[in-house]
């Protein structure tokens, strides 16, 4: 087990610690701080839009050429896809794209102020298929709290997944949510000019069936209170095919 850090509660006088739970700030302050020093050295400007699990960039690349104006953060579990994403960005000179090698649920409130976001994208996210793995999800009713919390009224998030259960729920949830509305994908500033990520490549090559989505944050408080759960759904694998990581 992780030690705990004995200087974890000079962070929890942090701004971000009212989003991040005490146990994650005892036991995973080293990671927080390595984001403090990224951010510190790599200043991202607002407006913004995250992509989480952004892979090898190829979805943040034609983000961050069709919106020049919006500074274009990949964030990534895995530092060698991480290189990759940012050689392709450099090669491109294209300045307002960022990736950072971090857990998005620790990065996006370290990084960023409530109510900032322009959008969070979410595209084919690892499905951790068996329910005893459930916990390990990227999407659960604690994740939409905090995407509730840092986008601006207004701001989007946006799903593509080719697990089609794990779309079902995560629709059935956000449809009972008040505080958000679903719109059309073509509606999301900056659609126009989005590129195929490799999963979802993948998917038009192989004929596989996936699934979009997108809403947008209406200004009204988080209304998470709702008998809809996303939590211990045990995800069939469907026709669901496994292709080796590319360079």
């Amino acid at each position: 087990m992780t030690p705990l850090n004995p200087q974890w509660t000079e962070l929890k006088q942090q701004s971000f610690a009212a989003y991040i739970p005490d146990e994650v700030l005892k036991y995973r302050s080293d990671e927080i701080a390595r984001i403090m020093e990224w951010k510190a050295a790599n200043p991202v400007s607002l407006p913004a839009g995250v992509e989480i699990g952004s892979n090898r960039g190829c979805f943040l690349l034609g983000l961050a050429r069709g919106q020049r104006e919006v500074s274009c953060l990949g964030i990534e579990l895995k530092s060698s896809l991480c290189r990759i994403a940012s050689n392709k960005l450099a090669r491109e000179g294209l300045t307002n794209g960022h990736v950072i090698h971090a857990d998005a649920r620790l990065a996006i409130p370290v990084l960023f102020e409530p109510g900032t976001l322009e959008a969070i994208y979410v595209l084919f996210p690892d499905p951790w298929w068996k329910k005893r793995h459930a916990r390990r999800r990227l999407l659960d009713d604690g994740f939409f709290e905090m995407a509730h919390a840092f986008l601006k009224p207004g701001g989007h998030f946006v799903l593509k997944t080719d697990v089609l259960d794990y779309f079902d729920a995560v629709d059935e949830y956000l449809s009972s949510l008040s505080c958000f509305e679903r719109v059309e994908m073509s509606s999301v500033p900056g659609s126009d000019s989005w590129t195929l990520s490799t999963r979802e490549r993948h998917c038009l090559e192989d004929v596989l069936p996936y699934r979009q989505l997108a809403v947008r944050k209406r200004d009204v408080a988080w209304d998470g209170n709702v008998p809809v759960t996303l939590t211990e759904k045990k995800l069939e694998k469907h026709n669901y095919r496994y292709h080796p990581e590319e360079k």
